[in-house]
């Protein structure tokens, strides 16, 4: 009959044709890059390493100032002194600093792009569960207004209790699909709003998965998380050769005055400590173990990322497949199907069982077009996060 016609191409849940979206997917990624904790701390921990980079762009120490006098000022000396590494540690410093700020820039860049693909996800998620919203509150209606009229045709005869008592389990299903999908979108939408910082209602958002996801073609370029880690092992390889630099110590280059009874006497000075006992044998090894650390670390991610280059490219090309039969999904038709049961039931031409099983199988076609679009969507979200493409940002809200 008509309704089977159309179990499989249910439509996807729209918004009112007049209905604007006033929370775009690009601006909900505008809201999130503009004031998240994640991307906060990513800048922090930017400022830090060109703090100190900073720091240690001229000497690695202080220039050190001592002076005594006795009250009587017949005595005093004062000295000033600039410490200095004859080993290079300075210069390993430097370069650790360098490649410190390089890895924290690519990390910050990295964590843009986490946080606009983590914000559209979860605009997918709210989308779908608003347009699963639509579906469950279709069928509460349908199975309400169902219901309703067999209840009148049993007071005249031309339907039986065990109708009645049908009608009503299928309307206490149909609350409970309702109620449970409202569930999931409360969920979805308070996730979406811890995002963005600001409450988002389901009203706001675009009714389509799909708009949320950019569709563009590969991108080859360097993953920024992969350029911090090799940035990350380079500043503690530096770290290593700037602890074993440091087995000698500085020496303290400066000049020493002191006057003696009246007698004035200047002149340069040198001081150094004598390793002897500390030859920064902690510092080497927590600075070795911190290179191995960093190799481990930058191995695991490139594996990881060549993982997900392979897995996102198999998804999206199977998502892309499915995407056309949500483009062939018919709203009209739906509907249709919807009216035609509901009719037939009051014509008496079904029978209320057929009719309750038919309802249940174009309404959850209709929601798993909803959520097969929001499957697609996320495949690409999947897909544009693996190739750490610039699209997850979007451009101007």
């Amino acid at each position: 009959m008509a309704a089977a016609s159309v179990l499989l191409c249910a439509p996807v849940a729209q918004a009112d044709s007049g209905g604007a979206v006033s929370l775009s997917p690009d601006h909900a990624v505008a809201l999130a890059l503009a004031a998240h904790p994640v991307l906060h701390a990513a800048e922090a921990a930017l400022s830090t390493a060109e703090a100190s980079r900073s720091a240690s762009s001229v000497f690695l120490y202080n220039p050190r100032v001592d002076a005594w006098g006795t009250p009587d000022g017949s005595r005093a000396e004062l000295s000033v002194g600039q410490p200095l590494s004859v080993t290079g540690e300075g210069w390993h410093a430097r370069s650790g600093a360098r490649a410190a700020v390089q890895s924290a820039d690519a990390s910050l860049s990295r964590s843009r792009r986490e946080v606009a693909a983590a914000v559209r996800r979860a605009y997918i998620d709210a989308a779908v569960a608003v347009g699963v919203v639509e579906v469950a509150r279709d069928g509460s209606e349908l199975a309400a207004r169902l219901s309703f009229a067999v209840a009148r045709k049993l007071e005249v005869g031309e339907a039986s209790t065990l109708d009645l008592r049908l009608a009503r389990l299928a309307e206490v299903q149909a609350a409970v699909r309702l109620l449970d999908a409202r569930r999931a979108e409360s969920h979805a939408l308070r996730e979406i709003s811890a995002w963005v910082l600001v409450p988002v209602s389901g009203d706001e958002l675009s009714m389509d998965p799909l708009s949320v996801a950019p569709d563009v073609g590969d991108d080859g370029t360097t993953r920024a998380d992969l350029s911090a880690s090799a940035a990350a092992l380079d500043a503690a390889r530096a770290g290593l050769r700037r602890a074993r630099a440091a087995v000698l110590p500085a020496v303290t280059v400066g000049v020493a005055a002191a006057v003696e009874d009246g007698a004035s006497f200047i002149g340069p000075s040198v001081g150094a400590t004598l390793p002897l006992f500390d030859r920064n044998q902690t510092g080497r090894a927590r600075a070795r173990g911190g290179v191995q650390v960093a190799e481990g670390r930058l191995a695991s991610l490139q594996a990881r990322v060549e993982a997900e280059r392979q897995t996102s490219s198999v998804r999206i090309t199977e998502a892309e497949a499915a995407a056309d039969a949500v483009a062939s999904a018919d709203l009209d038709e739906a509907r249709a199907a919807l009216a035609s049961i509901e009719s037939g039931v009051l014509a008496g031409e079904i029978d209320l069982s057929t009719a309750v099983l038919l309802q249940s199988q174009v309404l959850d076609g209709q929601a798993a077009v909803v959520m097969l679009s929001g499957l697609v969507a996320e495949a690409r979200i999947d897909r544009l996060l693996a190739l750490d493409h610039d699209a997850l940002l979007g451009g101007t809200p």
